[in-house]
C-alpha cells in the first residue's frame, strides 16, 4: 500500500480548510433575545480541535449576531471533566457557564447536581431537536442539557486491502480479517457491546438485563480472534491504519471524513446494522450568573443555518432535519445517515459501570 504519512491531523484541517474555503458561516439572520453582559460567556469545550473551530467560526459568529462576547476554555473529556467542574462549583467558583458534555459525562454531571434545568421557553430553537437523544433530563425528568450534533462511531477500512467495501459489522468477526481489526479498549466509547446486541441479538432488548448482557459479552470474546489492537487514543489506530497492519475496525466519522479530505484511500460506512449514534450535549453550570446569555448560545447553536455551520467545520450529524439546513445531499451524507442507528444501552456505563467494565475486561482478556 501507499505508505505516505498521514496523522488525521484535526489542527492541520482547520488551517487547511480556512485556507481554502471550507469553512461557511451562520446566515446572520439570528435574531437575539437578550443582550451582552459586561463579563464574557465562559464556554468550555474539548480542547484541541474543537475548541478551536468552536473558537475560530462559531464564537465569533455568535458574538456578531447577539453582541454576547464568549472566553473559550478548553477542557478534558470524560470524568476528568465532571470532576473538575463539580470540585470548583462546590468551592464557589464557576469556572465555566457551559460546558460541552457527551452522554456519561453528562449523566455524572447530572448526578452531581452540577447542571442547571434549562427554562426552555428560552430555547424555542429545541422546537427542532428530535425527541430520542435530543435532550438530557435531571434526575426529575427536567431537561437541562440540549444536543448540539451527533458523532457516529462507523466501519472503516482501507480501499486496497478491502477493494468492496465492507459494510457490515459482521466483518469484524469474520475469520478472514483475524488479526487485523481494531477496536477501542473503553466500551462506552467503541459501543462494542451495542454494536453486538444489534448485530447479532436483535436489538438492544437483551442488554436489560445482566444476564442478557453475559450472553452478548460471550459473542464480543469472539473478537479476539480478529481484533489485533484495543485501542485507547486515536493515534494507536491511526498508526495501525497508516502501517496497514490495521485495515478495518471502528473508527468516529468525522475523523475518517478528515482522513478522505487529505486523500487517504479509505472508506467509511454506516454498516446496515446502524452506525452508532451518540449525541453532544450543551450543559449550563449551575450557579452561573450569566443564566440569560447561557440559554441564548443554547438556542443560537439550534438554529438551522447555525447547524449547518457546524457540520461543514466539525463534520458532526447535524440535530436538525435536513431541509432545513442548506446542506447538499453530499454534505449531509458526509456528515449523518437517514438509515437506522443504534442508540446506546447507557445505564451499561452509568448504572451498572464498574460491572460492565469489569466483565468487558474479562471477557476480551
Amino acid at each position: 500500500m501507499d505508505n505516505k504519512k498521514f496523522a488525521f491531523n484535526r489542527r492541520q484541517f482547520l488551517k487547511t480548510s480556512a485556507a481554502t474555503g471550507v469553512f461557511a458561516g451562520a446566515s446572520g439572520l439570528y435574531a437575539p433575545a437578550v443582550h451582552a453582559a459586561a463579563e464574557p460567556l465562559k464556554i468550555g469545550s474539548w480542547g484541541g480541535f474543537f475548541e478551536e473551530v468552536l473558537s475560530e467560526k462559531l464564537y465569533p459568529e455568535f458574538t456578531a449576531a447577539t453582541g454576547i462576547e464568549v472566553q473559550s476554555i478548553g477542557t478534558p473529556n470524560g470524568d476528568a471533566q465532571v470532576v473538575q467542574l463539580a470540585q470548583a462549583i462546590r468551592a464557589g467558583n464557576v469556572p465555566l457557564d457551559v460546558s460541552a458534555l457527551i452522554p456519561i459525562p453528562m449523566v455524572r454531571a447530572t448526578n452531581a447536581g452540577i447542571v442547571e434545568e434549562l427554562d426552555m421557553s428560552r430555547i424555542p430553537n429545541a422546537k427542532h431537536l428530535p425527541e430520542v437523544q435530543g435532550l438530557s433530563q435531571s434526575k426529575d425528568g427536567n431537561p437541562n442539557g440540549v444536543a448540539w450534533f451527533f458523532y457516529f462511531n462507523i466501519l472503516v477500512s482501507l480501499r486496497e486491502d478491502f477493494p468492496k467495501t465492507p459494510d457490515s459489522w459482521t466483518e469484524l468477526w469474520n475469520p478472514a480479517n483475524s488479526g487485523l481489526a481494531g477496536v477501542m479498549a473503553q466500551p462506552e466509547i467503541s459501543n462494542i457491546i451495542d454494536i453486538t446486541a444489534a448485530t447479532y441479538f436483535g436489538g438492544p432488548e437483551i442488554l436489560n438485563t445482566k444476564e442478557g448482557t453475559l450472553e452478548v459479552l460471550k459473542k464480543v470474546a469472539e473478537l479476539k480472534d480478529t481484533v489485533s489492537l484495543w485501542y485507547r487514543d486515536e493515534a494507536q489506530f491511526q498508526n495501525g491504519l497508516e502501517t496497514g497492519e490495521l485495515p478495518i475496525g471502528i473508527y468516529y466519522n468525522d475523523v475518517a471524513t478528515v482522513a478522505q479530505a487529505e486523500g487517504i484511500e479509505i472508506d467509511r460506512v454506516f454498516p446496515k446494522e446502524g452506525a452508532v449514534k451518540n449525541p453532544a450535549y450543551w450543559g449550563i453550570s449551575k450557579g452561573t450568573a450569566l443564566r440569560d446569555q447561557a440559554h441564548e448560545f443554547l438556542n443560537y447553536t439550534l438554529d438551522p443555518s447555525v447547524q449547518a455551520l457546524l457540520a461543514r467545520n466539525l463534520g458532526g450529524g447535524p440535530v436538525v432535519p435536513q431541509e432545513l439546513t442548506d446542506l447538499s445531499d453530499e454534505e449531509w451524507g458526509q456528515v449523518s445517515t437517514d438509515a437506522d442507528t443504534i442508540a446506546p444501552a447507557y445505564h451499561l456505563y452509568t448504572d451498572w459501570g464498574d460491572w460492565t467494565a469489569t466483565e468487558f475486561s474479562r471477557a476480551i482478556s
